[in-house]
This record gives structure tokens, sequence and C-alpha cells, in this order.
């Protein structure tokens, strides 16, 4: 099934991982009848319960995250990643973006 991933990582100042989090968009509609997901041959619009989990546009998405760090940590760095994996074999990275924070 393709879907939409965003990885979010965070290296302290010896470059080691401190903290990884990914949320998953579902890029394709889910309809359900009864609470269990209905196969496509069997899809009735009249009677399915429509679940959309994709990302819709132009709508801002924030997530917060707490990230437990050492006392003696000097800076880190956090990474986003927008990953789009279509298939096993063919994977897009939409847009990656990293920003460095010096802890005082």
């Amino acid at each position: 099934m393709p879907r939409a991933v965003l990885e979010v990582t965070v290296k302290d100042d010896k470059k080691e991982v401190v903290f990884a989090r990914e949320h998953e968009f579902t890029v394709n509609d889910l309809y359900f009848k009864g609470g269990k997901q209905v196969a496509m041959a069997e899809w009735d619009i009249t009677a399915t319960e429509h679940f959309d989990l994709g990302v819709r546009p132009i709508e801002p998405y924030k997530f917060t995250y707490v990230i437990p760090l050492s006392p003696d940590t000097a800076s880190i760095e956090a990474i986003a990643q927008f990953r789009y994996l279509y298939s096993r074999d063919k994977t897009f990275d939409v847009q990656r973006a990293s920003h460095k924070v010096v802890i005082e």
C-alpha cells in the first residue's frame, strides 16, 4: 500500500541518535463495514464508513515531542524527512530539513 512517512530524528553533539519517531500517512482511502475493512470488490459506498487517512493539501500538521537529553548535551540537530513510499523498490524523498540548536 503506498504511503507517506514523516521521519523525525534528533542527534546530540556526539552525533548519536537520542530520539526518532515516524508518522505514517496512508495514501489511499479505507472503507469499513461493521468495524472490518471491506475488500474493493465488496465496496458499497452507501453501506460503508469512509476513512481518508491521507495528507490533505495546504493543511498544516503540528507534532510536539518531548526529547530526553543528558545534562551535558551542548547542542542537538533535529532532522525531519518526508518520504513517499510507493512500493518496496520505489521510494522518493519529498523534502528534508535540519536545524541545529545550541543549548545554553
